[in-house]
């Protein structure tokens, strides 16, 4: 009689100013124990904040935000293979962070659908307020859209947007996500970006919830 198996596989992260990976299945570790370093020899500064998505090809793509500067938080990316190889520059891609002045915060990750990544996030360059924006990453660990990222939500607005978030539009681009504060209540704005990095919608973002109602939309 022939028995059949469940495997179960699945990637985490942890921190502590260094940046690891591992892989699990129900046979014990499948990478290096204790975890695959990504992120931390020879680095300055801390990484925090990092998250994750398949590469689609049984390894995953891990994105975070870095202070090895010693300035701004700044963004970085690593490609690690099925075999918990990484693939991309040692200790990171940075795709957001030369030249830039304010921090990059809560970055969130999705598949490009091509092997590369799309990442979008909280960032205070204005000086003023926070906005956000994006930048997709190629399966190579090449930043392909604007350097440090595509604006969709900034350009004369007033106040803060905060906790995007993202997923992919089965087209090489994503739907991003976030909430606002625009009009002086938190309200929610969606803003669809191309294969090309083009934003798609209405300048600065779709309003979702907002237009009439008294109180915020929170998370």
């Amino acid at each position: 009689m022939r028995r059949s198996f469940l495997r179960i596989t699945a990637v985490f992260l942890f921190t502590a100013s260094l940046l690891f990976a591992a892989s699990l299945c129900l046979a014990g570790v499948r990478w290096t124990a204790n975890g695959v370093e990504l992120r931390g020899t020879d680095v300055s500064g801390s990484a925090l904040s990092p998250q994750i998505t398949s590469n689609g090809s049984g390894g995953a793509i891990v994105t975070w935000r870095d202070q090895r500067s010693g300035g701004p938080w700044e963004l970085y990316a690593q490609r690690v293979d099925s075999s918990g190889t990484p693939q991309w520059t040692a200790d990171g891609v940075e795709f957001r962070g030369t030249g830039v002045s304010g921090s990059a915060l809560n970055p969130q990750i999705t598949t490009d659908g091509s092997g590369g990544a799309i990442v979008t996030w909280e960032d205070n360059r204005s000086g003023s307020q926070s906005d956000i924006f994006v930048q997709r990453v190629n399966s190579s660990g090449v930043p392909q859209w604007t350097a440090n990222g595509v604006e969709l939500r900034g350009a004369g607005m007033i106040n803060s947007a905060y906790d995007p978030q993202i997923t992919p539009d089965g087209s090489g681009g994503a739907i991003v996500t976030w909430k606002d504060r625009r009009d002086g209540e938190w309200d929610i704005y969606a803003q669809r970006v191309d294969s090309s990095g083009v934003p798609q919608w209405t300048v600065n973002g779709v309003q979702l919830r907002g237009a009439g109602l008294a109180s915020g939309a929170d998370n």
